[in-house]
């Protein structure tokens, strides 16, 4: 078997270990993965990044990843001036989208659609 086909099989088992922990879980710890997005998107409402790799949308900082490792980076609720959410969870205030976030993985979405609505 060659080395593609073995990363596809531990990444399958990867995704079944995560989908059997989450079916055994208990319903306290069901609610609070539920309020945790994926390792990979960036939720609009995520105020923290876990040490597990998966978001929080807690509004305090204190509790906000307790199931996942603890908080590894807070950012809270965006910032007046923000103007984009970066890809690593982090906010840019830059005018213009190009090089926004350049340093953060780049825009992971523009927050001006949130502020026309205020």
């Amino acid at each position: 078997m060659n080395r593609l086909a073995w990363a596809l099989i531990v990444m399958m088992a990867a995704v079944c270990l995560v989908g059997a922990k989450v079916a055994s879980a208990s319903p306290e710890e069901k609610k609070s993965s539920s309020t945790h997005g994926s390792a990979g998107h960036v939720p609009h409402d995520a105020t923290a990044r876990c040490h597990d790799g998966t978001w929080s949308s807690a509004q305090e900082r204190h509790g906000a990843c307790s199931s996942h490792g603890g908080v590894k980076t807070w950012f809270g609720k965006p910032p007046r001036e923000a103007t984009a959410r970066c890809k690593d969870g982090s906010y840019s205030k830059s005018a213009s989208s190009q090089g926004a976030c350049s340093s953060h993985g780049g825009v992971a979405y523009s927050l001006e659609h949130v502020k026309g609505k205020k």
